[in-house]
């Protein structure tokens, strides 16, 4: 009974445990015990099936002597929840196959530009370059030179010098984050409109192992419109989803006409 999957439909072969008139056979336990397993642990999930199926049963057989006849109907639930889980999945086939995922820099300015009042800042977001260097590292001046430059030549070095020394970085042209999430990542406690407009625009900070080296290269207060960059990801997301409930749509508007075409749907 253990050693082995049996072969045969399910409900048939050897009786394996009854709870009133329900019978679990061998048959049943096809795919349990996995390939492989060893026989003590094959017992073990063979026991653990019979228990949890006899405390199924009896639970299922306390509920139907118990509960009243309106509750035991539950044909209607089912079907219901067959043909709706049928239709999910139907739905997740066709937008896995025909949603097209592709957003254009065009599509996403356009979406900017029509809703960027909708997305007004809660919190105060910067956008920020920032090394990570230990204390010790050669050419620190040369760095502190470097991430406030802009000349396209001394942003290469820097680049460069980034990979080679830096314990951490980010260089990007476009990386916003909230005050908070900044304060994930550097010791920086409190930054503000105020000290942006003041032109403290670098922000250098030490411990006893790091150097901490922040450029802040534009601040949006809260109640400001955030920039494109800042809401690229929530842009997307919401252009995706309105492109799969068009696709949803046009087909059940499809499939609707091409019923009431071939006669498959009378509305009287």
């Amino acid at each position: 009974m253990l050693g082995c999957t049996q072969t045969g439909n399910s409900g048939s072969g050897e009786v394996l445990v009854r709870v009133y008139d329900k019978y679990l056979y061998a048959s049943d336990l096809e795919g349990v015990i996995p390939a492989g397993t060893s026989a003590r642990d094959s017992l073990t999930i063979v026991r653990t099936f019979i228990q949890n199926w006899v405390d199924r049963e009896l639970i299922v057989k306390k509920a139907e002597e118990n509960l009243p006849d309106e509750l035991k109907d539950y044909s209607d639930r089912i079907e219901e929840y067959k043909n709706s889980l049928i239709i999910y999945e139907y739905e997740k086939m066709l937008v896995r196959q025909e949603l097209d995922t592709n957003i254009s820099l065009e599509a996403l300015q356009e979406y900017y530009q029509r809703h960027k009042h909708n997305f007004v800042l809660k919190k105060d977001i910067m956008n920020i370059q920032y090394l990570v260097l230990h204390i010790d590292s050669p050419a620190i001046t040369k760095f502190r030179q470097y991430i406030r430059s802009e000349v396209p030549e001394e942003k290469d070095s820097l680049a460069l010098y980034s990979s080679k020394y830096a314990e951490s970085f980010n260089l990007m042209d476009e990386f916003w984050l909230d005050m908070e999430e900044v304060a994930d990542v550097l010791p920086v406690e409190t930054y503000s409109f105020r000290d942006f407009n003041a032109n403290r625009r670098y922000l250098e900070v030490r411990d006893s192992v790091y150097i901490y080296m922040i450029s802040v290269r534009d601040y949006k207060p809260a109640d400001s419109i955030p920039p494109m960059q800042f809401l690229i990801y929530e842009i997307e997301r919401i252009i995706l989803n309105k492109r799969k409930n068009d696709l949803i749509k046009n087909m059940r508007q499809t499939v609707l006409q091409d019923a009431i075409e071939h006669n498959q749907v009378e509305i009287y």
